[in-house]
């Protein structure tokens, strides 16, 4: 899995570059106002199947791939990890109408930096891409607890196992956890805990460190297995 431990700073641009792919132009119009309405979005092309996300990465070279898991000749969990194993590929984003479960866990394994169900609200979109062009992993809550069920086939000992995680950590860090867990971005918890962003990233370091995540995906899930969260 990409690791947000150490983020590579993205291109930098005045308006970030979004290419989507999914098979449903109607999805394409959405998703294309929605992003370019928020000021700093441009969607550089849409294509409507996983066999054509290569070819347009290489040639639009967006900094966000939005990626329906779904689509007729090739999912969009092939399209990720292809896409992923290219030098300085963008940053990925899959989303989902269905109830695909365990191919949400499959994205979250290839790679991608977030997930999203085409349920939520559509200011979501925008914020999900801004934040994961600039380095951050967004998710939203229920699709976490989607995963933490498809992810524990021993749920008594994986949970056992989280509580004990996170009954280690000081209590800034569970809060600031906790938050991570709630899908808010760096920013957001810096200014709901009142604290600096600089500061936030070092708990975050800290928690994936003494947990042995590679990211916030893993570590939210420790928090939701350990009741972290309501």
């Amino acid at each position: 899995m990409t690791s947000d431990t150490a983020v590579v700073e993205p291109r930098r641009a005045e308006r970030f570059s979004v290419l989507i792919a999914d098979d449903d132009p109607f999805v394409h119009r959405g998703l294309t106002a929605i992003l370019e309405a928020a000021g700093d979005l441009t969607v550089v092309a849409c294509v409507d199947d996983g066999d054509q996300v290569l070819d347009a990465v290489d040639r639009h070279r967006p900094h966000v791939l939005l990626v329906d898991l779904v689509m007729k000749r090739v999912g969009g969990v092939a399209a990720i990890t292809a896409v992923l194993n290219r030098p300085d590929p963008p940053r990925v984003i899959a989303m989902t109408a269905l109830d695909v479960d365990g191919l949400v866990a499959d994205a979250i394994r290839a790679g991608a930096h977030s997930f999203l169900r085409k349920v939520e609200p559509p200011h979501t979109f925008a914020l999900a891409v801004t934040a994961v062009a600039a380095g951050t992993t967004v998710f939203s809550e229920q699709c976490l607890r989607m995963l933490v069920a498809v992810q524990s086939p021993t749920k008594a000992a994986a949970d056992a196992r989280s509580a004990t995680l996170v009954n280690a950590l000081t209590t800034r860090e569970r809060e600031v956890l906790a938050e991570v867990a709630r899908g808010q971005a760096t920013a957001v918890i810096a200014r709901a805990l009142h604290l600096g962003e600089t500061t936030v990233k070092a708990h975050l370091q800290s928690i994936y460190t003494k947990f042995g995540s590679a990211n916030r995906v893993d570590a939210a899930v420790h928090a939701v297995r350990a009741g972290l969260i309501d």
